[in-house]
């Protein structure tokens, strides 16, 4: 999971355009997706770097706002969440089209729905040091 901007990933995701330009495009204009999503929380588990711990840190102290490089499957089940990665993002979503993905999915008890790259902002606003696994909870909007 990377941001839009990240310098260090930049050629990565534009050396893809030509073979997943024409993918986003089709999810993009997905035409059994027309409303927009608004006031919906949604999960995310993550295996995060310290170092990338460090620049959420970083951006809930400048109140930066960033956004998904890639598309980024969401799960609307905050325990289904958890059980991925050292890292649960919550996020509160205000307004943004959203794929819910829970009926194409091979696993449909995950309740996934897919945000689409860059389209989604959010702004890290605290992190917290939780128990269950030593892990960081990064409240995102």
């Amino acid at each position: 999971m990377r941001l839009v901007g990240d310098s260090e990933h930049e050629q990565v995701w534009r050396s893809k355009v030509r073979t997943l330009g024409p993918f986003g495009l089709l999810l993009w204009d997905d035409p059994f997706n027309t409303k927009l999503t608004t006031k919906k929380t949604l999960y995310r588990g993550a295996e995060l770097t310290k170092e990338q711990i460090a620049s959420y840190e970083e951006m809930a102290k400048d109140e930066a706002y960033g956004s998904f490089q890639a598309y980024t499957s969401t799960s609307r089940n905050r325990e289904k969440a958890e059980r991925f990665g050292n890292t649960l993002f919550i996020m509160e979503v205000l307004i943004a089209f959203i794929a819910d993905l829970s009926l194409l999915s091979e696993y449909t008890n995950e309740e996934e729905e897919l945000v689409t790259p860059g389209d989604t902002k959010f702004n890290a606003q605290k992190l917290a040091h939780i128990l269950w696994a030593k892990a960081w909870v990064n409240n995102l909007e």
